[in-house]
């Protein structure tokens, strides 16, 4: 941190008095660091202030979040080593008897699966600004040799100017059984056949997609829409299967709805496998040439993917002309957000507020030895950053734990 601060105070062009103003400072903030390392982090740390999301798994508030377990040791992991703009701050990580906590940075934007359901679409330019900051956003974790493989709206979050920064790495493992071709087939087979949607136009189809795809996010099945097909197969897939996401990403924002939306999960799933069949964009919707050819070069066999090559290769494309790829950060938002505070959530919906962060114990006859046997896997979870420590209280987080 030393040279890193000794750099950049070269880059300033910084006076001599300056630069020991400087150094003094960064020493007080080293001791304050060193002191706060030893201190034993608690919920009675944080405050809550309201539900900004609830998913599968867990809800979020500014402060506070439970998650399932099973993925949040990636999680931790992920965010350690990810120190980039374009990945969401972790500040802290502890656990407790019952949960694992992760306290992220706050983005009052809010996320782009609720910007989608405001603006039902997007014009090409938005949709190239958006597109192109998830690009970069996911090449840094792809740099870091993780595949993020939840790709989503609801996984990208907007920050209080409006740019892009990726969350939700729990399924770096690759665990979840949504992402299994198994789940699919043993689900009831007798729920509601996909023959309404067969027969909407592209308005109906995107009003309904609306009105369902909050509860899908809740619900604990989830929804396969932005899953690639080789990820399904669990045959072996690499991080082209990220691209295949984007791509469903870019047909909604344009079209108003994922290519592959279905009322019922497992006939999503079918329409995914068969994709060479229904992919297809409705003819009353006006799209260019451009859009529509990377579209389908992100969503194709993964050996003939855009971005095989590297990820130049995505960024120049031809839609993408005119980005200016190295300041594209430091440009205005192509939709301004309205922060009216630093803890403002008026961007995010509203939930009612339950009694998820209240974890019952377990029913076993031995829990004590339960939580010793499993333990183990949690060894050196706990993680405080240097930013965080010595800047507590200023910066606005949420907490993300599980049982």
């Amino acid at each position: 941190r030393q040279k890193k601060l000794e750099q950049m105070m070269e880059e300033e062009g910084l006076k001599d008095e300056e630069k020991r103003i400087r150094r003094s400072a960064h020493a007080q903030k080293e001791t304050e660091f060193l002191r706060l390392k030893r201190t034993r982090l608690g919920l009675e740390d944080f405050e809550s202030l309201k539900v900004i999301g609830r998913g599968a798994f867990g809800e979020v508030s500014p402060e506070k979040m439970v998650t399932h377990v099973g993925h949040i040791r990636a999680e931790r992991d992920i965010l350690v080593e990810a120190d980039s703009l374009w990945v969401v701050k972790m500040f802290y990580s502890f656990q407790d008897k019952l949960n694992l906590y992760l306290i992220m940075e706050f983005l009052p934007g809010g996320d782009m699966m609720t910007l989608l359901m405001k603006k039902d679409t997007l014009t090409e330019e938005e949709t190239q600004f958006y597109i192109a900051e998830t690009v970069l956003a996911i090449d840094s974790i792809h740099q870091l040799g993780f595949i993020h493989r939840d790709i989503k709206p609801d996984n990208l979050l907007l920050d209080s100017k409006g740019h892009v920064k990726l969350s939700d790495f729990g399924l770096c493992t690759g665990l979840k059984k949504a992402h299994r071709t198994e789940f699919y087939r043993n689900l009831n087979h007798s729920l509601p056949s996909d023959f309404t949607f067969q027969n909407m136009n592209s308005k109906r189809k995107a009003e309904t997609w609306k009105r369902n795809r909050r509860q899908l996010a809740f619900s604990t099945v989830g929804t396969p829409d932005y899953i690639a097909p080789e990820v399904f197969m669990q045959t072996g897939y690499n991080k082209l299967c990220d691209w295949w996401s984007l791509g469903v990403i870019m047909y909604e924002m344009l079209i108003g709805y994922p290519p592959f939306c279905s009322e019922t999960p497992q006939e999503t799933y079918k329409k995914v496998m068969n994709w060479k069949e229904t992919l297809t964009f409705p003819p009353e919707v006006p799209i260019s040439d451009k859009a529509k050819d990377l579209i389908l070069r992100f969503c194709c066999e993964w050996e003939h993917r855009i971005g095989a090559s590297g990820v130049e290769e995505i960024k120049s494309n031809p839609f993408f002309e005119g980005v200016d790829w190295e300041h594209i950060r430091e440009r205005p938002a192509a939709i301004s957000i309205e922060i009216k505070s630093i803890d403002d959530t008026s961007n995010f919906d509203e939930f009612p507020e339950s009694d998820i962060l209240k974890p019952t114990v377990a029913t076993s006859n031995h829990p004590e030895t339960d939580y010793k046997n499993k333990d183990w896997v949690f060894i050196n979870y706990t993680y405080k950053r240097f930013e965080g420590l010595t800047a507590r209280g200023a910066i606005p987080s949420y907490m993300k734990g599980g049982k």
